[in-house]
């Protein structure tokens, strides 16, 4: 496979892929998700910025350090170690049971693609149809652009259906059409999103959102941008839409996790 482009249009917004030969259809790397060579590393989810931001090197989360053992005793001026301060109380109190770690809503693998999203912050809910690509010429270069729905978001035909472990692809426009995107750059870090297939719900939580610029940069940043889209080691959704209302010179990416309890 060829470049994967995030591309601008003029007031259109196009997701295209540079490839070669014509009859070839975007896919996905070999490996799981990792991109081959590393961005720098990303930062914790944050709200938006026009800044440049990484896509993720390492797709599954880290795994949190264990905690030390036993917290060693201060040693007082003579180098020895002190005694704890003996409490009558501490030692009748049992010690507090730890707050369980919250895990995700088990998902079970769904057999079609997503035919709804939902996200009640924006006043989204809407059906979503296949977003497939069409193939051209520019420049002497093939490009595959992504045809994506005027009224309804276009769930990726080559990324996860919901509830297998990688990534749900969905881009929508956000000033054509039913402008089905047009709020996108309002979402925030814990809101819920729900995707809807095989007459299940699946429930996400917003972790992050970013807006990256696409118009006018290197082509290596337009290629970080892309691995936004590119199948990963963990099950999220990620959002796509265009950015500002008049220019579209920017990319919001947005992006869910699996819902815990």
């Amino acid at each position: 496979m060829g470049l994967i482009l995030l591309a601008a249009g003029s007031l259109a917004c196009r997701l295209e892929v540079g490839f070669s030969p014509a009859n070839a259809a975007p896919e996905a790397p070999e490996s799981a998700a990792v991109p081959a060579s590393s961005p720098p590393d990303t930062q914790a989810a944050s709200e938006t910025s026009t800044q440049a931001q990484p896509a993720p090197t390492d797709v599954a989360a880290p795994e949190q350090e264990q905690a030390s053992s036993a917290a060693t005793p201060a040693a007082d001026e003579s180098g020895s170690a002190a005694a704890p301060a003996s409490s009558d109380k501490a030692a009748a109190e049992p010690a507090a049971s730890p707050t369980p770690a919250p895990t995700p809503t088990p998902m079970l693998p769904a057999n079609s693609p997503p035919s709804r999203i939902v996200i009640p912050s924006i006043k989204l809910d809407s059906a979503v149809d296949l977003t497939t690509w069409q193939v051209s010429e520019e420049n002497g270069a093939q490009i595959s652009n992504w045809v994506i729905p005027s009224d309804v978001p276009g769930w990726h035909v080559n990324s996860a259906l919901p509830g297998h472990g990688s990534n749900v692809v969905l881009s929508g426009h956000h000033n054509i059409g039913r402008e089905v995107f047009k709020n996108l750059i309002d979402v925030k870090q814990g809101e819920p999103l729900t995707l809807k297939a095989d007459g299940r719900e699946y429930h996400y939580t917003i972790t992050d959102r970013f807006v990256v610029p696409e118009r006018g940069v290197p082509q290596e940043q337009q290629i970080q941008n892309a691995r936004w889209i590119m199948p990963t080691v963990d099950e999220r959704v990620t959002l796509v839409t265009c950015w500002p209302y008049q220019d579209n010179s920017h990319r919001v990416i947005v992006i869910a996790k699996p819902a815990t309890r």
